[in-house]
């Protein structure tokens, strides 16, 4: 009779575990229901540690970046406070002034931007009137 009830009792436990089992959705199954996949997003971006990782795996191969980058730039107010970041310091000041007199398109919108402003204009008229610098050898 013991027997009986130990083979009953480890049948039990067995199919109930296995009901339970499954019952469980997979990681893929939560990933592919927007709802339970907007809540995993939101859990992880709480919780400061996982925002920290979730970043560092964006940043850390090149071509992530490069689509993190555009995906951010895709952003107008990100975009002026990329402008204002890459304007701000001198050396980036210099390549983007490169590329702006590079281009001759770009460099007639320049021009005809700073002609355009009043008060550009009379900086430009002065500069014009300065002599040249002195070119380096």
């Amino acid at each position: 009779m013991r027997r009986a009830r130990r083979a009953l009792s480890v049948v039990a436990v067995s199919a109930g575990l296995a009901v339970l089992a499954g019952c469980t959705t997979s990681v893929d199954e939560m990933i592919m229901n927007p709802n339970t996949k907007d809540e995993i997003v939101q859990k992880l971006l709480a919780d400061d540690v996982a925002k920290h990782d979730i970043m560092t795996r964006l940043t850390t191969d090149d071509a992530a970046k490069k689509e993190l980058g555009e995906t951010l730039l895709g952003d107008l107010s990100i975009k002026a406070m990329a402008i204002d970041k890459l304007t701000a310091d001198p050396a980036q000041r210099a390549i983007i002034i490169q590329k702006l007199t590079a281009d001759g398109t770009v460099r007639a919108e320049v021009i005809a931007a700073l002609v355009g402003d009043e008060g550009s204009r009379k900086e430009v008229q002065d500069a014009l009137k300065k002599p040249p610098a002195p070119k380096k050898k």
